[in-house]
C-alpha cells in the first residue's frame, strides 16, 4: 500500500513516496544516516522488521520497495525473510550494473511478493520484479507505481488516472508533486493517494532529491495531509558519482 512518482532533471532527479500501512504496526524510527560497506544512506527503519522501504546512498541512488499484492503466493510452512531487509542489501549499489547479477543471487522464495525500483544518479531505473513464481527485471520504467492490498487492480488505476489526468507524465515541478502525494481525489478513502481506510492509512511520506553535489531527504512522519515535512538531511554526493554521472544528465532528460 504506497505510492511512488518521481522526476528526472537536468542536475538529477526527485523522488516521492507515501508509505501505506495497517494501523496496528509499529511507528517507523525517523530517518537516519547509516554506513555499510564504507557506503553512506539515509533511511528510515521499520520498527517491526528492522528494515526499511526506501534508502538513499552517496552515489546518488534511491532504491524503494512496494509490496506487490496481487501475486501474493500463499504458503503456510515457512517463515518469511522480512522484504525491508532486500533494501539495505541494495542501498551500497553505486550503479545499476551490477543491479541484475545481485538481484539474481536472492533467494526470492524466501520473500513475499515485492517490486523493488532503483533509480541512479542519472535519472535512469531498474523495477525488479518478484510475483512469487518468478523474478525479472524491467527497464526504465514510468513514473507513477504504486500498490493497495485491497482491490489493487482499480486503486492502482485510479491513482494512474489522477496522474495524467494532472499531466504530471510531464512536470518537473516540485510542488505539484507534493500536492498530489496530500491529496484526496477522488475521495478520502483507499482510492486516494494519501489513503485512509478504517484499518490503515499513509503513515509517512519521504521526499529525495538528489542535486549535483549533494543528497537531500526530508521526512513527512504521518500523513502527508497533516504532518509537516522535516529539515532535509543532507548527505554529499561521492566525488567520483559527480564526475561519472555529471556528464551523461543532459543525455537522459533529453531523450
Amino acid at each position: 500500500m504506497c505510492t511512488m512518482t518521481w522526476f528526472v532533471s537536468d542536475s538529477g532527479y526527485e523522488l516521492f513516496f507515501n508509505r501505506d500501512e495497517r494501523v496496528s504496526r509499529r511507528h517507523a524510527d525517523l530517518p537516519s544516516i547509516h554506513q555499510q560497506e564504507g557506503v553512506s544512506y539515509i533511511s528510515p527503519t521499520d520498527a517491526d522488521a528492522g528494515g526499511t522501504w526506501i534508502a538513499v546512498n552517496h552515489h546518488g541512488v534511491t532504491v524503494c520497495l512496494l509490496n506487490h499484492y496481487q501475486f501474493e503466493q500463499i504458503a503456510t510452512y515457512k517463515e518469511w525473510t522480512s522484504r525491508g531487509e532486500i533494501v539495505r542489501q541494495f542501498a551500497t549499489t553505486k550503479s545499476l550494473d551490477a543491479v541484475e547479477e545481485q538481484f539474481n543471487t536472492l533467494e526470492l522464495e524466501d520473500y513475499r511478493a515485492f517490486r523493488m525500483f532503483i533509480i541512479d544518479r542519472a535519472g535512469n531505473n531498474r523495477l525488479c520484479v518478484w510475483d512469487g513464481h518468478q523474478g525479472r527485471i524491467e527497464l526504465d520504467v514510468s513514473s507513477p507505481k504504486s500498490s493497495s492490498s485491497v482491490d489493487a487492480k482499480h486503486v492502482k488505476a485510479v491513482r494512474r488516472g489522477l496522474f495524467l489526468d494532472r499531466g504530471m507524465q510531464t512536470s518537473s515541478n516540485s510542488q505539484e508533486f507534493l500536492d498530489f502525494h496530500s491529496s484526496h481525489s477522488p475521495s478520502k478513502s483507499q482510492e486516494s493517494v494519501c489513503m485512509h481506510r478504517s484499518d490503515a492509512n499513509t503513515v509517512s511520506f519521504s521526499y529525495v532529491k538528489v542535486a549535483e553535489t549533494a543528497v537531500s531527504f526530508r521526512y513527512a512522519d504521518g500523513s502527508p495531509c497533516q504532518a509537516e515535512l522535516g529539515a532535509p538531511i543532507l548527505l554529499p554526493m561521492a566525488e567520483e558519482s559527480c564526475r561519472e554521472a555529471l556528464p551523461h544528465l543532459n543525455q537522459v532528460v533529453r531523450r
